[in-house]
């Protein structure tokens, strides 16, 4: 565009030169009708249509180049405007966001007085076909966290325990790592079960539920929480739900695949359970 605007501009400048010399030609003739006057006058009104005709479509080129120029600097300025909507707009989804996790933590609180909390941040997720584990942004040089803490989200689900512990910064396993594992109580009629990880179970993102009770059953839908059995974790902590039952490979007794509730490998803010009373 902007060589084809060049070209253009030479070419009205040698129309304008020639317009001017004819002119200048035309004037120096004092105006006669002689046969010179008559030959330069008729010559130049080609020219003249000429520089006419290029005088107009400069004028267009000059329009149109104003009126893109007018239209890029619109469309920055809109482009700047809807940048700073998203970034507004991301602002009041995180405030309401933590407003909605900071409601629902009271309300669990009010459930779970004895409870003492650090709230975290999850900052990097680290899954692979051994492990399943997180950072979290606490150590014990800014928290009180230990070795053997829950992580729970902000309604009591139970997202995994902490491993080992910095200065800054913290690490845990997950629900379905396969060095996991919490006394459960299975359904509403509560009977006691294991969840653990298991390998082949950890690739597809579960975990399984061993039944200890001979007798007890379960069943699909069945919610699975923490009984608090031997002071590990609190009870009623949620891990997650029944997805389907099957018999052992060993052909004796049935065994569950457990469907975490928590949203393992997106979870962000957790919090982590530094104390409570195991009597409860």
């Amino acid at each position: 565009m902007r060589a084809f605007l060049t070209r253009k501009n030479i070419a009205i400048v040698l129309v304008a030169v020639v317009v001017a010399a004819v002119a200048a030609v035309s004037a120096g003739t004092g105006g006669g009708s002689g046969f010179l006057t008559e030959w330069m006058s008729s010559a130049a009104k080609p020219l003249r249509s000429a520089a006419a005709a290029a005088a107009r479509t400069f004028e267009t080129i000059y329009g149109y180049m104003y009126e893109y120029e007018k239209v890029v600097a619109e469309n920055n300025a809109l482009k700047k405007q809807i940048a700073d909507f998203r970034q507004d707009y991301r602002e009041y989804t995180d405030a309401s966001d933590e407003n909605t996790r900071l409601r629902e933590l009271l309300g669990f609180s009010a459930r779970h007085s004895d409870y003492v909390y650090d709230p975290a941040t999850i900052i990097a997720w680290s899954a692979d076909n051994w492990s399943s584990s997180f950072t979290l942004s606490k150590g014990f040089g800014n928290s009180d966290i230990a070795v053997g803490d829950a992580v729970i989200t902000e309604t009591g689900v139970l997202v995994g325990r902490v491993t080992e512990v910095r200065d800054r910064d913290s690490t845990a396993v997950s629900v379905i790592d396969t060095t996991f594992s919490a006394s459960v109580l299975i359904g509403d009629e509560g009977a006691d079960g294991q969840a653990s990880g298991d390998f082949s179970l950890m690739r597809e993102g579960r975990l399984k539920l061993g039944l200890l009770d001979n007798g007890a059953a379960a069943i699909a839908g069945d919610t699975i929480v923490t009984s608090g059995l031997g002071g590990v974790f609190p009870g009623g902590l949620v891990i997650g739900a029944v997805e389907s039952v099957a018999k052992s490979p060993s052909g004796i007794g049935m065994y569950g695949v457990i469907k975490p509730q928590a949203e393992l490998g997106r979870a962000t803010y957790v919090f982590v359970v530094t104390d409570f009373d195991a009597n409860t």
